[in-house]
């Protein structure tokens, strides 16, 4: 103990002199600019109680942790020849335990750090930057899943500075190794990639950008995915406004893409967009798109048209009329094509009345699609789908071989695993898909679905669409009350005996009260379908108060309550989260932080409980913060608690 307390004096007294008597000083070539940082040392005192597989531990103990943060800018000679920037943090763990990889539930610690970047030539037509970055940390996803990282990455990055013709390229080495501590799994990615930028423009009213890229990544995922790919990637880009007035504008973007290894392919893209601003407030949109794939398995080919006429008269009334053409042509083991049109006309009112406002809004559309092919298995390739809790995910195709779905991140190079990232669930002749909470899958997270299903032959169908939503804001926005109706029918279908249409009607009422410093309401949602009918009722409060700088309160929470009609289980989402911190002094503040969460529902039952209270002080440059902390979870067969308490005392500088 009398080392560590060496050590301590030495660090909270010598180093902030030594940084402060250096910080303007310079030594012949080298100057250095700035320097700052932080050094500190914290005691803690935590206990772990877990179940996990029917594994049961009682973990205690008490430790000393200490750190140094360093933020340092200098240069050469001259700070437009060399410029240095170098920062770092180390916080060395005092020993080697399990459990002790559960550092903190809300925050990122970080182990090791350091940011190197040095710029050659700043301000200079040729310009060199050099990098290079080591993090390692732990973290936790959603205050469920820890994990211990290693990043490091190193590169440069060579610019051409002119008006011109300005080019960049880069170069980027990236290792990454991460570990869940609990379940053991492991990810580890080695990525080369090399990227050159050209941008050029002939006036004031075009701009062009050329990029070339090269992307060389090996990925293993868990043990079970390997994942190596050798991409090259050309992009062009155009802006053009015809007039001097940018009333017509083009704007273009062609791609070509070449992906060779685990999964190989060859895709054309083409979009084409143009502008037009027409007397009398009209506006007129049209949009082109040509998207050819070959992959191992098919041949891809898509062309569509959009166009819209927009009309905007004085401020309350705005509407606009839609038509859109997409034709699909796939070639594999069988021919496959698609023809979809749709037409429609959106109208949104907006009008002052006593004592608030109106808003009125309609959606019409009538989509004709027709099939033309022979019934068997066809495959669909990088079907993007968001995922957020409370929100239900269908897979777009019926008939889908549920044991043939590979869920991926939008790099195509991460592939999420069953039941530990995500969960199918079969509806009716579809298949819903959910994340799983401290996954790999952030909620309202974009995933690529790739898919077989099963094409039940030739068949067409007409569908009407319509959409209708009212809203009325009253004392000054102080109370809104809503209804949103959507229907959706097939009057006609042709050959359709094979095939599940999404018949639906839905009705949404809803209240919400706004008073400033809190916002508050409750929505209910009817929806009958075919598919997967149900009834939700959500509740959601907002509030931030702060009372004369002193006391701070806010509190955050909703509840979505769904009630299966076609099914036995029914599901539950609810969060709640809040803060109390009042100011004793001015630079005194002691705090309470508490959160909950609650999921039920096919395979997501979870219960997570988390509560700290904090005091915290400043002396000068000196900050000093003693604080207890809990968390309770209960997910699937494992359950955790955890009690600590921790005194942190760090010196800035």
């Amino acid at each position: 103990m009398r080392t560590w307390r060496n050590i301590a004096f030495l660090i909270f007294t010598l180093v902030p002199a030594w940084c402060f008597s250096q910080s303007t000083n310079s030594w012949g070539i080298w100057h250095l600019r700035h320097l700052s940082g932080e050094v500190g040392l914290e005691g803690q005192y935590r206990q772990l109680e877990s179940s996990f597989n029917e594994v049961n531990e009682d973990q205690r103990s008490t430790y000393l942790l200490g750190g140094i943060k360093l933020n340092t800018s200098s240069y050469l000679w001259d700070k437009d020849v060399l410029l240095i920037d170098l920062n770092g943090e180390y916080s060395p763990e005092s020993r080697d335990e399990s459990y002790i990889n559960i550092p903190d539930r809300s925050e990122v610690r970080t182990l090791k750090k350091v940011d190197l970047r040095a710029t050659l030539c700043n301000n200079r037509p040729l310009t060199l930057q050099g990098f290079f970055n080591f993090d390692q940390n732990y973290y936790n996803r959603e205050l469920l899943t820890n994990v211990r990282s290693n990043n490091m990455q190193w590169g440069s990055i060579l610019s051409l500075n002119n008006k011109f013709l300005p080019i960049s390229i880069t170069y980027r080495n990236q290792s990454w190794d991460q570990e869940e501590t609990e379940t053991g799994r492991t990810f580890n990615m080695d990525q080369e990639n090399i990227q050159a930028r050209v941008s050029k423009s002939f006036g004031k009213s075009d701009r062009h950008e050329l990029i070339y890229s090269r992307n060389d990544y090996l990925y293993s995922y868990a043990d079970l995915h390997q994942t190596k790919h050798l991409i090259n990637r050309v992009a062009l880009n155009d802006n053009l406004y015809f007039d001097v007035q940018r009333r017509y504008n083009l704007n273009s973007r062609i791609t070509w893409y070449d992906q060779e290894g685990t999964t190989s392919f060859r895709r054309f893209e083409i979009m084409e967009g143009l502008t037009f601003r027409l007397p009398n407030n009209l506006r007129l949109m049209t949009n082109f798109n040509l998207y050819n794939l070959k992959d191992q398995v098919q041949t891809w080919d898509q062309k569509g048209i959009k166009t819209s006429l927009q009309h905007k008269l004085f401020k309350s009334l705005t509407s606009k009329l839609f038509f859109e053409y997409t034709r699909v042509k796939s070639e594999s083991a069988i021919l496959h094509e698609e023809t979809d049109y749709r037409t429609g006309v959106d109208i949104r009112y907006s009008k002052k009345i006593p004592l608030g406002r109106l808003n009125l809004s309609y959606h019409y559309f009538r989509h004709h699609h027709v099939t033309e092919g022979a019934t068997g298995f066809l495959q669909v390739l990088n079907e993007e789908q968001v995922l957020s809790d409370g929100e239900i995910a269908l897979l777009n195709k019926p008939y889908a071989d549920i044991a043939t779905v590979v869920v991926k991140d939008m790099t195509g190079g991460i592939i999420f695993q069953l039941n530990f990232d995500y969960i199918l669930v079969e509806r009716s002749n579809y298949i819903e898909i959910q994340r799983v909470p401290g996954g790999q899958i952030p909620n309202i997270g974009t995933v690529y679905v790739d898919y077989t299903y099963k094409q039940p032959g030739n068949y067409s169908y007409a569908a009407n669409n319509n959409q209708f939503s009212a809203s009325i804001l009253l004392f000054q926005k102080l109370v809104e009350l809503y209804y949103r109706y959507s229907v959706q029918d097939y009057p006609k279908v042709e050959q359709g005996d094979l095939l599940t249409l999404n018949y639906y009607n839905q009705h949404v009422y809803g209240v919400r009260l706004d008073v400033g410093f809190a916002r508050g309401g409750v929505e209910s949602d009817a929806y009958s379908s075919n598919i997967i009918p149900y009834k939700m009722w959500r509740y959601y409060l907002d509030m931030n108060w702060n009372y004369k700088s002193k006391l701070l309160l806010t509190l955050s929470g909703s509840i979505r309550d769904y009630q299966m009609i076609a099914e036995e289980v029914d599901q539950l989402y609810a969060n709640v989260s809040g803060k109390v911190a009042y100011r004793i002094r001015p630079r005194m503040l002691v705090s309470l932080e508490s959160g909950y969460l609650n999921q039920t529902g096919t395979n997501v039952d979870l219960d997570l409980l988390t509560a700290r209270a904090e005091f915290h002080s400043i002396f000068n440059k000196l900050h000093l913060r003693i604080g207890m902390e809990m968390y309770r979870r209960m997910y699937l067969n494992s359950e955790f608690a955890f009690n600590g308490a921790y005194v942190r005392v760090t010196r800035k500088f």
